[in-house]
């Protein structure tokens, strides 16, 4: 991303047309990078001030085309910092270095998994959603108790602290364990479907358009879940079938989006669309 107060340009790495349009009603003009290995949307030309197409697996050509970004002044995050948050390996160390438990360490396997999706601007780290994995489906926000939600908080903000990341979204991935909270991934993206639709439900809030407005120089305004919202994996016939059931708000990105006041009416709910998907019947 340029500087904000001059430039308003931002590079994506790999976006989606509507990520890129989210960018261009904020009042940038988009950069978009894609993996010249995949076939873009051929909207994604269109929409975008320019689409640069570098080999994902080249490190050389990656590099190559970033740099081309950072010398046109969209980059405000320090070198590496996102190709080390990137890195699964390094996330491990950076972890370590933090004194936070380490991926693979005993105890990890069978712990809750969680996404903590944020959104730094100028070096400050505000947390856009706590998202818990279930048998049900994924569940916003995360009924955990203060304490919980502080501490895997805290563990991303050290992450990105460490990282020197500066600017922009990012969704990282946590276990919670006897021992603490585990940094198991981080990608620097925006928050994506299902994420984005559980908090159009459960919040109110479009956070592709907030994380835009922020990066643009508005003011953050914190995410306040008035409810709970759950995604159910569903797909094909499926889909569209449970997309005409009352309680279903949103079905998107192969989801189901069931919004209420309760974690336990909302987990009812959820089973319902289960039980349909496990009959076969679409």
């Amino acid at each position: 991303m340029s500087e904000l107060s001059r430039q308003p340009r931002i590079l994506l790495v790999g976006p989606s047309v509507e990520v890129v349009r989210a960018a261009g009603a904020a009042g940038f003009g988009v950069w978009s990078l894609w993996d010249a290995r995949r076939c873009p949307d051929a909207r994604l030309a269109v929409v975008s001030e320019r689409l640069l197409l570098a080999d994902f697996a080249d490190e050389a050509g990656l590099a190559d085309a970033t740099g081309a970004a950072a010398e046109a002044g969209l980059c405000v995050n320090p070198p590496g910092a996102v190709r080390l948050l990137a890195d699964k390996e390094a996330v491990r160390r950076v972890g370590e270095v933090n004194g936070l438990v380490a991926t693979g360490s005993s105890g990890a396997v069978g712990g809750a998994r969680f996404r903590v999706d944020t959104l730094s601007v100028h070096g400050m780290h505000h947390t856009v959603g706590i998202t818990v994995e279930t048998p049900y489906g994924v569940l916003y926000p995360a009924p955990v108790t203060a304490g919980v939600a502080a501490a895997l908080r805290s563990a991303v903000a050290s992450l990105l602290d460490l990282a020197g990341y500066q600017y922009g979204p990012a969704c990282t991935s946590v276990v919670l364990t006897a021992r603490g909270p585990v940094t198991t991934g981080c990608r620097t993206v925006v928050a994506e479907e299902p994420v984005a639709g559980l908090v159009r439900v459960a919040a109110g809030r479009d956070v592709v358009g907030d994380a835009f407005g922020a990066l643009a120089g508005r003011d953050v305004v914190p995410v306040r879940a008035r409810g709970f919202a759950v995604a159910i994996a569903v797909g094909g016939l499926l889909g569209e079938r449970v997309r005409e059931l009352p309680y279903v708000r949103e079905v998107v990105g192969g989801y189901a989006v069931v919004g209420a006041e309760s974690v336990d009416l909302v987990v009812e709910l959820a089973g319902f669309i289960r039980e349909l998907a496990g009959s076969g019947v679409c």
